[in-house]
């Protein structure tokens, strides 16, 4: 996938729950980050 993508988050695990859980909390602090930037008064 790294060649295929602009940006890649690589969660370094076999143990498929644990990547899942981690892509789900960077998810959350990228739509933080997001709602911050465009969003706070």
């Amino acid at each position: 996938m790294k060649a295929s993508s602009d940006h890649l988050i690589n969660i370094p695990s076999i143990d498929t729950p644990r990547i899942q859980e981690c892509h789900m909390l960077l998810g959350h602090i990228i739509c933080q980050l997001v709602e911050e930037k465009y969003f706070s008064e």
